[in-house]
């Protein structure tokens, strides 16, 4: 059967800018959804339709190819470089905005720790409404002096229309016992069963000096967690774990981590890490070497700054 050329405007209209699926359609014009479809694809054909796709971010394919390959990535996107360095950082939480709600729309549960760049992301979503979404913490918090910072879950639940579960409890505790305890407590086998079947983590890495720069966790916390760690074996910290230069995890701060497991981490399918900090590329690479990683978002300069250190390493 051979449609006209205002039957295929009609039906790509009604696809397109009605945003009628393909059953809908079918069911209207009384034509089988193979006739559908082909009539959608005979409009691009002939240029009744034309598709243009407006990228607000500059990708550099090369590199994300290059990330892929060496560091065993599903997705690498990798930003090319603009005027000054605040346009990049500023590009690089957009554009992570815009891929992890991406993600979220085939997600129940989606992970997500502290900081200031995951507070950026959370504020760049776009508002929309998930009543099926769920946002979990995913590690205590990480205590000061003077209380504690607020739960970016709840900041992410107001945003995107889900809810959130918080765990309230300290990031590390200096009695074992208590990280066991905790793990017995009601509120928290419920977080745990969330743990085994999270969807989605975003995370952004740390440092030993952003860990320094808390003051309460600096006095309190690092003679404990650092006693027979040499500092300048730290390579980066990510969901509170510090790991070498060769992403290797200190087993005995883990284990004083109150907080989703190793093994559920791993567990998790799509792991979103950001970084838009050139400060952080040796963190970065060693995250990398880690196999933490499956999805990262971050700029040309920090990809080539951490190619360039792992040349120097040679490895």
């Amino acid at each position: 059967m051979q449609l006209s050329n205002d039957q295929l405007a009609n039906i790509a209209h009604d696809y397109y800018i009605s945003k009628l699926n393909i059953a809908e359609i079918s069911a209207k014009y009384n034509l089988s959804r193979y006739l559908i479809d082909k009539a959608l694809s005979d409009a691009e054909k002939t240029g009744i339709v034309q598709i243009n796709i407006r990228e607000g971010a500059k990708r550099n394919s090369g590199l994300e190819k290059s990330f892929r390959q060496q560091f065993g990535l599903k997705e690498a996107f990798i930003l090319k470089k603009l005027e000054t360095k605040n346009q990049d950082s500023e590009k690089i939480v957009s554009f992570a905005a815009e891929q992890i709600q991406s993600y979220m729309q085939s997600s129940k549960n989606v992970g997500i720790t502290w900081g200031t760049t995951m507070l950026d992301i959370i504020n760049s979503f776009t508002e929309v409404k998930n009543d099926d979404l769920t946002f979990v913490q995913l590690v205590g918090y990480p205590l000061q002096g003077n209380g504690r910072k607020n739960p970016l879950e709840s900041i992410a639940a107001a945003q995107c229309g889900g809810h959130f579960r918080a765990l309230p409890a300290p990031l590390y505790s200096s009695n074992p016992d208590l990280v066991n305890l905790i793990k017995k407590e009601p509120f928290y086998e419920q977080l745990d069963e969330l743990y085994d079947n999270m969807d989605l983590l975003v995370a952004s890495l740390g440092t030993l000096q952003s860990f320094e720069e808390e003051s309460f966790l600096h006095e309190k916390y690092e003679s404990l967690l650092f006693k027979n760690i040499h500092k300048k074996s730290i390579s980066g910290m990510i969901f509170g774990r510090p790991y070498d230069h060769e992403g290797h995890f200190f087993s005995s701060i883990t284990d004083k981590i109150i907080g989703i497991s190793d093994q559920q981490i791993v567990k998790t399918p799509v792991r979103f890490v950001v970084v838009n900090d050139r400060f952080k590329s040796e963190a970065l690479l060693g995250a990398l070497k880690s196999g933490i990683i499956t999805h990262l978002v971050t700029s040309e300069t920090i990809a080539d700054r951490v190619l360039q250190l792992q040349e120097e390493s040679g490895r």
